[in-house]
C-alpha cells in the first residue's frame, strides 16, 4: 500500500491551501485584467470564464462521484466480511464439541485481528501487521479444516466449512485492494490546476471589467475547497469527518458470538 504527499497530509489542509492559492490566484489576475484594462480598445470585450467554470464544476463533480463509489464500495465490503465471518463460526458448530473448541478459539482470535486492522487507523505498518496476523490464523483455521476433511464422519461439516472459510479469505483481500484503490493522483493535480487557473481568469475577467465582487469570488473559492475537502475525505475512510467507524461495528459485534 504506497503512500505519497498527498496522501499523508489531511484533506482541510489540501483544501485550506486551495482556497488560499485560488484567492491568490484571483488577486493576480484582477491586477493583470486592471494593467491590460487602462490599455485596451474602449470596445474590446473582456474575457468570458464561463467554460472554464462549467468544465471544473463537470471535474469536481466526476472526482465526486469517484470518491463516492469509492467509499460506498468500501462500506459494504466491511459489512459483507463480517457477515463471512458470521457464518463461518457459525458453521464450526457441525463439529464435535473439543473440535468446535478449537475453532472457536481461533476465530475469537481472527475476530481481534480483523478488528484491529481497523483501529490502527491509518498507520501503514500498523495496518500490514494485523492483516499479515489475520492470514496466519486463518492459515490455521483452514490447515484444521482441510486436515478434518480427511475424516469421512466429517463430511457434512467439511461441506460447509470449506466454502465459508474460502470466502471469509478472499473478501480481505477485496477489501485490501478497496483501500488501495484512490482517486489518481493525476486526476487531483488536474483540478487544483483548474480550479487556480478558474480563479485566475475570473480575477481577470472582472478586472478587464474594472470591478471585482469579492464576496462572489470568495464564495466561489470556497466552494470548491468545500468540494475538494469532501472528495478527498470520502477517499480516506480511516480519518476525517466521513469514516467507517458504523460498518465496523458490524465486526466489532462478532465478540457476541464468544460471551
Amino acid at each position: 500500500m504506497k503512500t505519497n504527499a498527498l496522501i499523508e497530509t489531511e484533506a482541510w489542509e489540501i483544501a485550506l491551501l486551495l482556497f488560499v492559492l485560488m484567492i491568490i490566484s484571483s488577486f493576480i489576475g484582477k491586477k493583470i485584467g486592471n494593467y491590460i484594462q487602462k490599455r485596451k480598445s474602449p470596445k474590446e470585450k473582456s474575457t468570458e470564464t464561463s467554460t472554464l467554470v462549467a468544465l471544473l464544476f463537470f471535474l469536481l463533480a466526476f472526482t465526486f462521484g469517484m470518491s463516492s463509489d469509492r467509499y460506498n464500495s468500501r462500506r459494504q465490503i466491511v459489512v459483507e466480511e463480517a457477515n463471512d465471518i458470521g457464518t463461518a463460526i457459525l458453521r464450526s458448530d457441525l463439529y464435535p464439541d473439543s473440535t468446535r473448541a478449537l475453532f472457536r478459539k481461533d476465530f475469537k482470535d481472527y475476530v481481534e485481528a480483523r478488528i484491529s486492522y481497523y483501529e490502527v487507523g491509518p498507520n501503514l505498518k500498523g495496518i500490514l501487521k494485523a492483516d499479515s496476523l489475520s492470514q496466519v490464523i486463518s492459515g490455521k483455521l483452514w490447515k484444521r479444516a482441510t486436515d478434518l476433511s480427511k475424516d469421512p464422519n466429517n463430511l457434512a461439516a467439511t461441506q460447509q466449512m470449506i466454502p465459508a472459510l474460502n470466502t471469509m479469505i478472499d473478501v480481505t483481500t477485496s477489501r485490501l485492494s478497496g483501500e488501495k484503490a484512490k482517486v489518481p493522483k493525476s486526476i487531483m493535480i488536474m483540478l487544483f490546476c483548474l480550479s487556480f487557473i478558474t480563479a485566475f481568469y475570473g480575477g481577470y475577467s472582472d478586472g478587464r471589467n474594472g470591478r471585482i465582487d469579492w464576496l462572489v469570488q470568495i464564495g466561489f473559492c470556497l466552494l470548491v475547497s468545500l468540494v475538494v475537502l469532501f472528495t478527498l475525505d470520502l477517499d480516506r475512510p480511516r480519518r476525517g469527518f466521513v469514516n467507517l467507524d458504523v460498518p465496523n461495528q458490524t465486526i466489532i459485534d462478532l465478540r457476541k458470538n464468544f460471551e
